[in-house]
């Protein structure tokens, strides 16, 4: 199996990236500057940091430093705790002098000042920049209110009077003397470039993010620095978007404009395409095959080949034997595999890295479980069916359950695995097959090697049974941004309910596979019908933008208790499902009018009439 960390072992060819983000670096009349890495959950954000790192190692010159917000969740305030990170790194790294050891006092003197006066206060950027009247905090209403409490008389005969030798006793000389400080600290120490490199930022809170950013600017952004924010950008949108809500009647979206006012060079991650997914996925097989200093050696040779050969170069079966000479069987076997499933998951897996390799993580540990009770699984049965796991949960579902009750065998597969039917064989299917014909995914992986109605799948599917229970939500495997939205779709909110749904068609498919999951087994959870009304409905507006998703909800609809179905059911499948699949419509209604559910009952059997 592959770890799931950073790694400097690059798959995919990263070296644009990082050429991009060190030309940045590398030139002097671009700093201060702040770099924002965006890209996906899982997208190799942490990765590329740490390439950027190892590419700075040896000049002395260059003190990298690496600040993890979310190791101080809930802890520090965001600002302080990555100021003092940035002094102590500098004063454990470099040799310092008397005026450095001062300069460095005075910084830390004044991040505990700030600490202390501000007890980690959310309105102390305000204050340092509207004076008496931000310490009352942002909010119109509450300053407009409290006007009368301020003495703005005193507040300006105390500036009158102020010398230069006072002690600071605000926070706005503190910012203003903390700046020149860190500047002579700098040069002091003859650092010649400081790069903060400041990691899962988008995993922290809207405080911490917000907090984090503003520290960079205000405080930290002062010359030779540069600070690189690896960061999932809709998320960090979204953190100053609770900070600052939109301002009524303006034509401004704030969450972008801020954000580009404090990320001056956003570079983007882009998703895999196919072609680098297959070399992705074979060079993480071939790591499983040759000892470490070979693959490192070989893995090169790929990248190489990459850059020289162009975008159509990939690493699969065609040119397994141009790296490595005399691959054994087990080792071709597995390089054959991606060509089954890589067209799959790069469209359902948005070309993401993380999710690809957990995809084959869970893979392997299933094999080895089978092996483990004496179980010769084969990789291709159980990979083919994992895609249809992932994919399309409600039929995966539904196959549990007709080959429980069929001596493991999936025989209603046999007629559909050979090539389409005629008119008149399909005329002989039931209304399962001809539901999966329906789905061009489903009908393209029916047809896909290898064929599993001779199979016994007993065992396969004993060991997914984690996925079989429906009284957990699989939360695990979902992105944030599939949990954003499953979280947007569920509130009480219709402002935020229709926000979600514009943002629903840019999800990969198997996101939307993983929320339509999470919301059938909302519906299931719940013990009366009329908890289900509003989430039915989001199922069904998550279906109408995601239509590769229908054949689930007809499947999910005619298994799941009519109980638990609110009246509303019958309408919005109406809508839905009346002219794109009239017999399956016509079916569910048959099943409904005989429900024990009289309500739903009588509906279901004045519809079945008209």
């Amino acid at each position: 199996m592959w770890s799931d960390n950073e790694s400097l072992s690059d798959y995919i060819d990263y070296s644009h990236l990082l050429h991009a983000v060190t030309g940045l670096i590398d030139n002097p009349n671009l700093l201060p500057c702040s770099i924002g890495i965006y890209g996906d959950w899982g997208s190799g954000k942490s990765s590329l940091m740490k390439m950027i790192e190892h590419h700075y190692r040896s000049d002395k010159d260059v003190l990298i430093i690496r600040f993890n917000g979310w190791l101080f969740e809930g802890y520090e305030d965001a600002k302080t705790v990555l100021m003092a990170s940035i002094i102590d790194e500098i004063i454990a790294k470099r040799k310092f002098t008397e005026k450095a050891i001062k300069c460095a006092s005075k910084l830390l003197k004044r991040i505990d000042w700030i600490k202390a006066a501000g007890s980690a206060s959310k309105h102390a950027i305000a204050y340092a920049t509207l004076g008496p009247l931000g310490s009352l905090g942002v909010a119109a209403t509450e300053a407009i209110a409290n006007l009368k409490d301020v003495d703005y008389e005193n507040y300006i005969k105390t500036k009158q009077e102020k010398k230069e030798d006072d002690p600071d006793d605000t926070l706005r000389s503190n910012i203003q003397e903390f700046h020149k400080n860190f500047e002579d600290l700098i040069s002091e120490t003859k650092i010649a470039k400081i790069i903060v490199l400041i990691d899962d930022l988008d995993r922290c809170s809207p405080d911490t993010v917000i907090g984090t950013l503003e520290a960079i600017k205000l405080f930290l952004f002062t010359k030779n620095t540069a600070f690189v924010i690896g960061a999932d950008e809709r998320l960090i949108k979204y953190s100053v978007k609770r900070r600052f809500p939109e301002v009524p009647g303006e034509n401004m979206e704030v969450g972008r404009d801020y954000l580009e006012k404090l990320i001056q060079f956003p570079i983007r991650i882009p998703e895999m395409n196919t072609v680098e997914m297959t070399t992705y996925i074979n060079l993480l097989f071939s790591k499983l095959y040759v000892n470490d200093e070979m693959f490192e050696e070989k893995r090169n040779e790929v990248i190489l080949a990459k850059r020289a050969k162009g975008f159509g170069f990939m690493f699969d079966q065609n040119s397994l034997n141009d790296f490595f000479s005399s691959p054994d069987t087990e080792f071709v076997d597995a390089i054959a595999l991606s060509s089954q499933i890589v067209p799959v998951l790069s469209r359902g897996l948005n070309g993401n890295p993380r999710q690809t390799k957990r995809f084959l993580n869970t893979l392997l540990i299933r094999m080895q479980m089978g092996a483990s009770k004496g179980m010769n699984l084969k990789r291709r049965v159980l990979a083919k069916l994992m895609l249809l796991e992932y994919f399309k949960p409600e039929t995966f579902t539904s196959f549990h359950d007709f080959q429980a009750n069929n001596d493991g065998m999936l025989t209603l597969l046999a007629p559909l695995e050979i090539s389409a039917p005629t008119d008149q064989e399909r005329t002989e299917l039931s209304e399962e097959q001809k539901l999966i014909l329906e789905d061009q995914w489903l009908a393209e992986w029916v047809r896909t090697e290898p064929r599993l109605s001779g199979e016994n799948l007993q065992p396969y599917f004993y060991f997914s049974r984690e996925k079989l229970g429906i009284t957990s939500v699989n939360l695990q495997r979902m992105t944030p941004k599939a949990q954003e939205v499953l979280q947007g779709l569920l509130s009480e909110s219709q402002t935020i309910q229709n926000k979600t749904v514009k943002v629903i068609s840019a999800v990969s498919g198997s996101e939307a596979a993983s929320v339509f999951e999470a919301l059938t087994q909302k519906i299931r959870q719940r013990e009366t019908a009329k908890d289900n009304t509003a989430t039915l409905k989001m199922l069904f507006e998550l279906c109408r933008l995601k239509p590769e998703l229908t054949s689930q909800l007809i499947t999910f609809l005619g298994k799941v208790s009519e109980k638990t179905l609110p009246l509303t059911v019958i309408t919005l499948s109406e809508g839905f499902l009346k002219m794109s699949h009239p017999q399956p419509f016509k079916t569910l209604l048959k099943k409904w009018s005989e429900s024990t559910v009289t309500n739903l009952s009588r509906l279901a059997k004045t519809k079945l009439e008209k």
